[in-house]
């Protein structure tokens, strides 16, 4: 009898070393800073949710207990068949849609104590399809060859940014700067970005420059802490995601409670720290905490911490998988963006149902004098996003269970068209009319 005690006693307190260690990799998270039904809210009750909760919701070691687990990329291998190294790489890959193009037409809205500001812009992208191997932040850079990805970005909205614009060409050799212009038409002056301005805010938004464009795979270094299930998946097609940004308008307080409280799924992901690295784009803050998809390696949102581990920033991104111009299923981060910001206290909303994958972008675009180009309307007619030559098949877009859900969502049954949808701006009278 005695010697089973101690048999049990032996096992309880292995078990109890095994699991604070930081081994355990279930979803062993500290659940008095709650997550993702902190965001369940909209504008400045997500804000007063968060401070609700105190301090203890805001320190990186009482949020995240588990974050400094060490183990080697062949560890990580092993336990999950893949590595926060290889999640990063298809993050970027989904990110910058590789080998593809895209126009959208962006709706942003920045909320701070001063007050809100909206803004519009068009942005267009092309990116030519990245070597595999140029991921690896151990592959020289040197040895790296042509373009990255090109970017064109026109303010249109309101009248005192129309015409402000964002220029990029990224290179393969991330030893060689970006190429990033920003221009302002009322000065006449272009301004370039260098690493240093990373941290800057694109816009006035709570965005920075080096989370929108300028950020690279040898910024950080990588490594799985657990696992969780994340909420920020839409199976909602194009013209799906049109028509409730029809119905709602763009960013309102019902959008967003639609989106989240009855269109966004759960799914399995993995928990990922970044550490970045001095000299980056990402130097600006200590440590990034990202909820990454286990299939698709997608990030549904990040936390950054600075110096003293404190939270400066919130980021959550609402992907869906719909049909790119040419028919092909298409992972798409655009739809609905919230972005926290508890060091001035604030946030950005960011839209962007209307972007269109895969479809034609002319390549003369990428260049200063496009940038410096006169924009007298808000709406650029040349840059609208066209109409889709064809749908995918739902059956290649979800799975059993996302079509079930999709019914509930849409009983009508799937939308194949949406008007003017390719010469207008869905959502703008609702837009320039409402007084948020």
């Amino acid at each position: 009898m005695k010697r089973l005690f101690f048999v049990w006693t032996f096992l309880f307190i292995a078990l109890f070393v095994f699991v604070n260690s930081g081994i355990c990799f279930e979803d062993c998270f500290n659940y008095d800073c709650m997550r993702q039904d902190l965001c369940d809210k909209y504008g400045w009750e997500v804000m007063d949710k968060w401070k609700k909760h105190g301090k203890d919701l805001q320190v990186l070691e009482k949020r995240w207990p588990n974050w400094q687990i060490e183990i080697t990329p062949e560890e990580e291998k092993n336990r999950f068949g893949t590595t926060g190294l290889e999640l990063m790489q298809k993050q970027y890959i989904e990110f910058h849609n590789e080998g593809s193009t895209y126009r959208m037409f962006v709706y942003m809205k920045v909320v701070h104590p001063s007050g809100v500001r909206k803004l519009c812009g068009f942005r267009a992208e092309t990116n030519p399809q990245t070597p595999s191997e140029y991921l690896d932040p151990n592959f020289p850079n040197e040895k790296k060859e042509g373009p990255d990805w090109f970017l064109i970005y026109h303010w249109v909205y309101p009248s005192d940014t129309r015409g402000n614009g964002i220029f990029v060409i990224s290179p393969n050799n991330k030893a060689r700067e970006n190429d990033m212009w920003v221009w302002f038409p009322s000065l006449r002056k272009s301004r370039r970005i260098t690493p240093a301005g990373g941290g800057d805010s694109l816009g006035g938004t709570d965005i920075t420059f080096a989370e929108s464009f300028l950020w690279m795979m040898s910024d950080e270094t990588f490594q799985i802490i657990g696992e969780t299930s994340y909420k920020n998946f839409l199976p909602i097609d194009y013209y799906d995601g049109l028509y409730i940004l029809d119905k709602y308008g763009p960013l309102t307080k019902e959008a967003a409670e639609f989106v989240k409280g009855k269109v966004a799924q759960p799914r399995d992901c993995w928990v990922v720290r970044s550490k970045s690295l001095k000299g980056g784009y990402a130097d600006w803050y200590d440590t990034r905490i990202t909820i990454m998809d286990k299939e698709w390696g997608i990030a549904y949102a990040w936390e950054i911490f600075d110096k003293r581990h404190r939270l400066m920033k919130s980021t959550s991104y609402y992907w869906k998988k719909s049909s790119d111009y040419n028919g092909k299923s298409t992972l798409s981060p655009f739809y609905f963006c919230e972005v926290l910001n508890f060091e001035n206290r604030g946030f950005t909303y960011i839209a962007a149902p209307q972007t269109v994958y895969g479809c034609p972008v002319t390549e003369a675009w990428f260049s200063l004098r496009e940038l410096k180009k006169s924009i007298p309307t808000a709406k650029i007619v040349y840059m609208m996003p066209p109409l889709l030559q064809k749908l995918a098949p739902l059956e290649e877009l979800y799975n059993e269970d996302m079509m079930k859900v999709r019914k509930k969502i849409f009983p009508q049954g799937r939308l194949t068209s949406f008007t003017n949808a390719d010469t207008e701006l869905i959502g703008w009278d609702k837009w320039v009319s409402s007084s948020e």
